[in-house]
């Protein structure tokens, strides 16, 4: 009616008269083709890396990420994330100053955390040290309960899966796990400086909870476990192919080990 009007109003002055959008009209009026000559290829790609999420679909599809997310969800491929609820915190009174910082070399920057993972019998507990600088997981560890000792052999795996830097830092959240006094002698020991988020800021440990949130997303919710042992080996697996095979966008597309290969020849070469 508005596009064959015979009134000099413009059509955005008649939109606003019915009180509908100009793009709305267009939408309707003059619909766009659709694009299906990639489906089967997304299709096949979302299939055989479910783990994925679309801009890394992009990447292996050579398309544009906005193209590859409106196919994913034309096709109702696209993974669903689960809504963040709002939850209390109850930081533990301490001192501890926030020492994060970006670095500039690989065992400068550990950060670590814990989830748990719901099972047809109680719970576990995963926890993990990682890397900043090559978002590699160095460390981690898979418990039945929270005890502390757990999150002892995370960092005492990642201490002894590369050099760390003199003063390094590890950073991590107020829990109790990180803030006793056991584990604060173990970073000590192998020289490291203790750096904690501010209260009720997890932000303040982003790179953890970015990986807690993916490794949620693509394996914890797309799997129901029977026992330990089947999680503690679907653990093992996504730790090992996140790695070795997951592309990052800050990392050049490479995977935390191919970036490290490709630091470890940068270094000899400027060494040779």
């Amino acid at each position: 009616m508005i596009l064959a009007r015979k009134t000099p109003l413009p059509v955005l002055a008649c939109c606003r008269i019915l009180k509908i959008s100009r793009a709305s009209l267009y939408r309707v009026a003059k619909p766009r083709k659709v694009d299906t000559s990639h489906d089967a290829r997304l299709e096949k790609l979302a299939g055989k890396h479910s783990r994925l999420g679309y801009r890394q679909l992009a990447n292996k599809a050579k398309l544009s990420p906005k193209k590859v997310r409106l196919t994913l969800t034309r096709l109702g491929l696209m993974m669903r994330r689960k809504p963040k609820k709002p939850r209390a915190v109850c930081p533990i009174p301490m001192e501890g100053s926030n020492l994060f910082e970006m670095p500039t070399c690989l065992g400068q920057m550990l950060v670590s955390d814990f989830t748990y993972i719901a099972l047809p019998k109680g719970f576990a507990y995963l926890a993990v040290t990682i890397d900043v600088f090559s978002r590699r997981v160095r460390g981690y560890s898979l418990s039945k309960n929270m005890k502390a000792d757990f999150v002892l052999e995370a960092l005492q795996d990642a201490s002894s899966s590369g050099h760390l830097q003199a003063d390094w830092v590890h950073h991590s959240d107020r829990g109790s796990q990180y803030t006793g006094k056991d584990f604060r002698d173990l970073v000590t020991k192998h020289g490291g400086r203790h750096s904690y988020s501010r209260p009720g800021c997890p932000q303040d440990n982003a790179y953890a909870e970015s990986f807690f949130s993916r490794f949620k997303d693509e394996e914890v919710r797309a799997n129901d476990y029977q026992d330990f042992e089947e999680l503690a080996l679907a653990c093992a697996n996504y730790i090992e192919d996140y790695n070795s095979s997951r592309e990052h966008s800050s990392l050049g597309n490479n995977s935390p080990r191919q970036f490290e290969g490709l630091i470890a020849e940068h270094l000899q070469k400027r060494v040779s």
